[in-house]
């Protein structure tokens, strides 16, 4: 869906129309000006869409965003845990424990 030419509303500087879309950022034309915005971040917080159809797009955005910041935290969680428990995992970067210990990641390419 095209998002440039899309109606948004935000909280307090009202109405504004989106006038370009660069990756993971909108910029918005507002009365007060042009303003830039992460997105889908905002959404939700501080801007809505006025179209039905942008909104749901929006929606489904805001969703696949969480899911995949919630595969990050708990592989990171999992990460963490062997790290811990002195486990290599091959092919990551090595981690300072608290006790002054540094475990030491196996690399693959050492094999050879």
């Amino acid at each position: 869906m095209e998002v440039i030419g899309q109606i948004v509303r935000h909280k307090t500087l009202g109405e504004g129309t989106v006038e370009g879309a660069n990756g993971k950022y909108l910029s918005i034309r507002f009365d007060c000006g042009v303003k830039t915005f992460v997105y889908p971040d905002t959404f939700g917080k501080f801007l809505s869409a006025i179209d039905p159809v942008f909104a749901k797009q929006v929606e489904c955005d805001l969703a696949a965003e969480k899911n995949e910041k919630e595969k990050s935290d708990a592989l990171r969680r999992e990460e963490a845990k062997c790290f811990r428990s002195g486990i290599v995992i091959p092919g990551r970067a090595a981690q300072t424990e608290d006790e002054g210990k540094t475990v030491y990641v196996k690399d693959d390419e050492d094999d050879a």
